[in-house]
Order: structure tokens, then sequence, then C-alpha cells
């Protein structure tokens, strides 16, 4: 409940400029709830999680998420098949390409602000999969923003998947912490993070068209009809 308050209010009061037509500029700094103080109860609880997961991943969670390390919409072939490639879908691949360079820069902006440590500086108990780089903060995590960001739109080309679609964006999100490398609340701040931009992408009127082709290209490759039938749409 606490979290769709928190989604309703930032939506109802973020109100983007356009940043030289890359996009609606979004103050998530002044959005997101910040994350657990140094010392307190919640950061211990944090940390805690990045320990639990550790202790029990597998080789095979291990895996898959190194290999969720990539930036790409991609990912969610999953829940689209073998055919979703860029080089079978060259417009679906522009246009995430697009939204891709447009998450890394929002999210740079609020990991600045708040200056929120790895959990390997927090505690020498962690053993991250990867380095990260030591100007790349913590929250929220960018993987977890940019994964809801492309869920939100996925999930409105395709809404007759938008169940599988979000399942995957919550273990691409997860698979932040199994790497050692994001906290819980890096996870949660990314949620909020990407489904706020997701909604503001589909509402602004530059990105209408790359939009508007890659949901065709999509939609025709999985043989779905232009339009999604109405009971798919009720059911966003």
């Amino acid at each position: 409940m606490k979290r769709c308050a928190l989604l309703a209010l930032a939506l109802l009061i973020a109100q983007p400029a356009l940043a030289d037509g890359n996009g609606p500029v979004v103050d998530l700094a002044a959005l997101l709830p910040p994350p657990p103080a140094a010392g307190s109860a919640a950061a211990r609880q944090d940390i805690n999680g990045v320990l639990a997961v550790q202790a029990h991943r597998t080789h095979a969670e291990i895996a898959a998420a190194q290999a969720d390390r990539l930036h790409s919409v991609f990912r969610f072939a999953d829940v689209f098949g073998a055919a979703f490639t860029p080089e079978q879908l060259p417009h679906t691949a522009a246009f995430f390409t697009r939204v891709v360079a447009y998450d890394k820069g929002e999210v740079k902006a609020v990991k600045a602000f708040w200056h929120h440590p790895r959990p390997v500086l927090v505690s020498h108990a962690v053993h991250p999969l990867s380095e990260e780089k030591p100007d790349d903060w913590s929250y929220p995590s960018g993987h977890s923003t940019l994964g809801y960001t492309e869920a939100v739109l996925l999930a409105n080309m395709v809404p007759e998947r938008r169940a599988a679609i979000f399942a995957r964006a919550d273990l691409y999100a997860h698979h932040r912490i199994v790497m050692g490398v994001h906290y819980p609340s890096d996870v949660e701040g990314g949620r909020l993070a990407g489904t706020v931009l997701g909604g503001r992408l589909l509402d602004d009127p530059s990105w209408q068209a790359d939009y508007d082709a890659a949901r065709a290209e999509l939609r025709k490759s999985l043989g779905l009809p232009a339009t999604p039938a109405a009971a798919a749409v009720a059911a966003r």
C-alpha cells in the first residue's frame, strides 16, 4: 500500500521539462524515499538481506545474474521467445537503445544526489561478483530502474503478457542482489523510479513515433493483432 501511494504521488506531482529532446526530466531525488540512513535498523536489515542472498546463491543463479548485467531489453527474450533479437526487431532495438541512454542519465543524477555506498563498502562479509565503478553509487539500482522502465513500456505494447513481463523485471532486479552489488532498498528504489520513468515516456510526444514503430514491429513478430483486444487492455 505504501509503495502504491508513493507511485501515485510521484506520477501526480512530477512535472518534467524536456531534456534536449532526449526525454522528460524527472526529479527522482524529490520523488523517491531516501535510502536507509547509515547505522539505522533499516540499514542493518538491508545489508543482512544482501548477505542472506549471498549465503544461498546457487551456480545457476550466479550465471543468470551475470548474464543479466547487460543493459538490454533483449533480456526479456524469456518472455517473448528466441525471435526477440535486435537483428529481427530493428525498430524495437532502436527504441530501447534510446530508453537505455535516457534511463542512465536520469539515474546518474539521483545516484549523485544520495551518494549511497555499495554493500561491499559497508561490510567486508559481502563478496560481490563484479566490481562496480567507484563513483557509481548504490541508490537506486540502475539495472532495476531500467528493467522496470522497460517493463512498463513492453507491458503497454503487449498487455497480453503483462504478468510475465513484470515477473521478468522482478528477476532482473533481484539479480543485482545476487551479484552482491545492491541492497533490497536499491532494488525497491529502482522499481519506483522505473515505473515513474516508463510512465513519463508513454506520455511524451517526442517518443511516440519510435514507440509506435517498436510496438507494431513487436506485435507483428509475435503474431498478435496490431491493436490489443479490449480484454487485454482492460487487464493492464
